[in-house]
């Protein structure tokens, strides 16, 4: 790109290392040559990469103790996420997790009463 780019900001290494990279190698040669070209300085920052990578949300459920939670865990552990994500909206969370409201209503007197 005839530019030097010296080092890359803890924020836009975080995003790159939190990314898949479906394209593997070449997307992510691609992704930092455009962040290079359109920086306006000698380190890439976040704003240089593109938009859907900096938009990009992963959500990892891990159990503090190191052990891997069950299907249930995860299954509760989600319920719950989408429940805070609609502001408590049963028929809202219902739809985002494709059941039906009495379906939604059901786990969570199950899981009501397994705590």
């Amino acid at each position: 790109m005839g530019r030097e780019s010296a080092e890359i900001s803890p924020e836009a290494l975080g995003l790159l290392e939190a990314y898949s990279f479906p394209g593997n190698v070449r997307e992510l040669e691609n992704i930092i040559e455009r962040a290079v070209a359109i920086g306006a300085g000698p380190v890439v920052r976040d704003a240089d990469l593109p938009e859907d990578l900096r938009s990009l949300t992963i959500r990892v459920f891990r159990r503090r103790d190191g052990r891997i939670p069950t299907l249930e865990e995860q299954e509760r552990d989600y319920i719950r996420w989408v429940l805070a994500e609609t502001s408590g909206n049963q028929t809202a969370a219902a739809q985002a997790l494709g059941i039906d409201r009495v379906s939604l209503w059901r786990k969570l007197k199950r899981f009501e009463a397994e705590a």
